[in-house]
């Protein structure tokens, strides 16, 4: 448990949206798993809702910082967008404390988070449409509106997020993703000329 607090109560409260959802989440359990009285929650954020999107930008930021890593290792603008994905994917499967989550409890934290999802979609995209910029730049890339292409992604790697949280990630899935990603990657390059019919 952490010295500071606010940093304890955020890590309680993360836990406790996990596994139960936001309407079934009480701030007792919260104060309870965090180690700190009930009134101490109330100093730090005036209510379950200030709380729960505290917790949300705290996990989307922690999110952001893992992804530009991975980003950053790749050496390739192709290689750059493959570590987006996976990265992203790898991130939608992970089991919060272990446990997959149930879909009404997936369906009570969208419904509560839905506001702050445009602008968490829009850091993320920024992401790639600077990835994919830089392709352009460099040749690798012919994308005519990264900004664009990047949200058109970002969107649909959101459709899987669902199914990634409550069934994880199987080698099946993933195949499939990956062939489908794959397809994306190499529409990204320039076309290829065709070759001129000799005389």
């Amino acid at each position: 448990m952490s010295s500071d607090p606010r940093t304890a109560i955020l890590n309680a409260a993360g836990e406790v949206f996990a596994r139960f959802g936001f309407k079934k989440a009480s701030m007792e359990d919260i104060a309870r798993r965090a180690g700190v009285g009930k009134g101490s929650i109330y100093l730090h954020f005036e209510s379950k809702e200030e709380l729960f999107e505290a917790c949300l930008r705290l996990s989307h930021a922690q999110g952001l910082a893992e992804l530009e890593t991975v980003v950053r290792r790749a050496s390739t603008p192709d290689g750059r967008v493959r570590a987006f994905i996976q990265c992203k994917l790898e991130q939608s499967a992970r089991t919060p404390f272990g446990q997959r989550l149930q879909a009404e409890t997936i369906f009570d934290l969208g419904t509560q988070a839905l506001h702050l999802v445009p602008e968490m979609q829009e850091k993320d995209a920024a992401v790639l449409a600077r990835i994919l910029a830089e392709g352009n730049a460099q040749g690798v890339f012919a994308v005519a509106e990264p900004h664009l292409v990047a949200a058109g992604l970002v969107e649909t790697l959101s459709g899987s997020v669902i199914k990634l949280m409550t069934q994880g990630l199987s080698p099946p899935h993933r195949a499939a993703l990956d062939a489908y990603f794959e397809i994306f990657i190499r529409g990204l390059s320039p076309p290829r000329e065709a070759p001129h019919p000799k005389n």
